[in-house]
């Protein structure tokens, strides 16, 4: 079973490997931080192991060569995983391992994955991306691909088909969920400033029932209060009688991990903690890394301050 010591996520749903690094987030140019999906990719990289060909060693570490496999086989995972108590919900990371609108992957391999989503209504999944313009994309391609079913199908009835006809996924029936569907979680990466401002934009655009950004590695001070959804930052913002403004729903934040990680200051996670809580925005501290702890996962060894983990309220429906 495919259970995650990520601290926000109860297990990792990987049927995609292989990537390409895209901004600085993804690691410097010497060596400095670095992907660290790249870094278990290359321990699995030689002859005939899963991540032959798709990560190579260069000058300064591990490198993604650029190509993308996708695992029809592992499509099912969710499928087969139950909460341990009725009522309850897991989390899964989708493609902890690579970027599910990594551009190698065709649309129909990632409706594949948005129809067992949808077939899996008792768990929640959160997709996170560096490549929100992709993204936003193929929600708008997935709008107009009814040849897949009947006669005006819902996109989520259209994604199980995807599924079921092209890649056998075994469902037990094809119904319409609503869409976007609602226990699917959108986030973005955002490292700094300019991702903040390229990202997330893009994400606001994209159809989603909650929307969130991981800023980890947290490389730069980030101001998000423009971007975050809450009763206090929509009544100092919106004006009388407009929609209601379709903000950030949950942040996380973290600093990088690793020997050589780039530092992170505290006063950059301490101003997203603090415009989140006035905001009413549910905030996740999931690592500060420290002489204790390079992983910086452990809260025991954090500095003294409001250091949350929290997540968004959820109706899977």
């Amino acid at each position: 079973m495919a259970t995650t010591d990520i601290e926000w996520a109860t297990h990792v749903w990987n049927f995609t490997r292989g990537c390409r690094r895209v901004s600085p987030g993804c690691g410097g140019p010497l060596g400095e931080g670095g992907c660290y999906a790249e870094k278990i990719a290359y321990r699995f990289s030689g002859p005939g192991m899963p991540y032959a060909g798709l990560v190579t060693l260069g000058a300064n570490g591990p490198r993604w060569t650029g190509k993308g496999l996708f695992l029809p086989d592992r499509l099912d995972y969710p499928l087969h995983v139950r909460a341990p108590r009725e009522g309850s919900s897991l989390r899964f990371f989708v493609n902890s391992m690579s970027d599910l609108f990594f551009e190698e992957f065709a649309n129909e391999q990632i409706g594949a994955a948005f129809g067992v989503m949808a077939a899996c209504r008792e768990h929640d999944f959160l997709i996170l991306t560096k490549r929100p313009e992709r993204m936003l994309k193929w929600f708008q391609w997935a709008a107009h691909q009814q040849r897949y079913a009947g006669a005006e199908p819902s996109p989520s009835e259209v994604m199980q088909c995807i599924a079921s006809d092209l890649f056998r996924v075994k469902l037990d029936g094809i119904e319409e969920r609503p869409w976007p569907l609602p226990n699917v979680w959108l986030g973005v990466s955002v490292e700094n400033q300019k991702a903040a401002e390229e990202r997330i934009p893009l994400l606001l655009k994209t159809p989603a029932a909650i929307r969130f950004i991981s800023a980890e590695p947290l490389l730069g001070e980030v101001h998000l209060w423009a971007f975050l959804k809450g009763e206090v930052r929509d009544r100092s913002l919106e004006a009388p009688g407009s929609a209601p403004y379709r903000g950030l729903n949950w942040v996380i934040v973290g600093s990088e991990s690793g020997p050589r990680a780039r530092k992170m200051e505290l006063e950059w996670a301490r101003r997203i903690v603090d415009d989140c809580r006035v905001a009413g925005v549910p905030v996740f501290v999931k690592q500060i890394a420290n002489e204790h702890d390079r992983k910086g996962g452990d809260p025991r060894h954090w500095p003294d301050g409001d250091w949350p983990r929290e997540f968004p309220e959820v109706r899977n429906g």
